[in-house]
C-alpha cells in the first residue's frame, strides 16, 4: 500500500502524518510526503520545520522523520493507493501543480496561520492540536483500510 500525504510546505502537517504512520512499523505500508509550495530557502519555513522537529521528539517519533521537506511533483503523486490533502486549500494548489488522482481525501485539517488558528502566541497549542488530529486520523485510516 503506497500512501502520499500532501500540504503546503510539508514542514508540518504532511511531514507529521508521514512520520506518525511510519512510526507504527506497518508491514507492506510505504508512505511520503510532500508539499504544494516548498521553499527551503526561507529562514521561516526552516524554522517551522524545526518546530515540527521538537514535537515529534516531544511525542517519541522522530527517529521515523525525512532530512528535508519534498516538493509535490507529478513523478511523487502517480503510483500511490491513497493519496491525502491536509485541506482544500491543498488540494487547490496541488490541482495547479499535477494531476491529482481521483479519490483524493481531504482530512480538512487547518493549518497554522489559516481559520482559527491565528494568534502568534498559541503557535505551541496550534502545533499538538494539529498533532493529535493528525494521529487520529492516521490511526482511523490505518483501521478503515486494515493497514495492520
Amino acid at each position: 500500500m503506497n500512501i502520499h500525504f500532501i500540504c503546503r510546505g510539508n514542514v508540518l502537517r504532511s511531514l507529521v502524518a508521514e512520520t506518525y504512520l511510519k512510526s507504527l512499523g506497518l508491514k507492506d505500508v510505504h508512505v511520503i510526503s510532500s508539499g504544494t509550495n516548498v521553499n527551503w530557502e526561507d529562514e521561516k519555513e526552516r524554522e517551522y520545520f524545526s518546530n515540527t522537529l521538537r514535537l515529534l521528539n516531544s511525542h517519541g517519533i522522530e527517529a521515523h522523520v525525512k532530512d528535508l521537506p519534498e516538493q509535490l511533483t507529478q513523478s511523487r503523486i502517480d503510483n500511490n493507493d491513497i493519496t491525502i490533502c491536509m485541506n482544500q486549500r491543498v488540494i487547490d494548489e496541488a490541482k495547479g501543480l499535477v494531476e491529482l488522482p481521483s479519490g483524493v481525501i481531504d482530512w480538512d485539517i487547518i493549518d497554522i496561520g489559516e481559520g482559527h488558528r491565528t494568534v502568534e502566541t498559541d503557535k505551541e497549542s496550534y502545533l499538538e492540536e494539529i498533532y493529535i488530529e493528525i494521529t487520529q486520523k492516521v490511526d482511523e485510516l490505518v483501521i478503515v483500510h486494515n493497514l495492520r
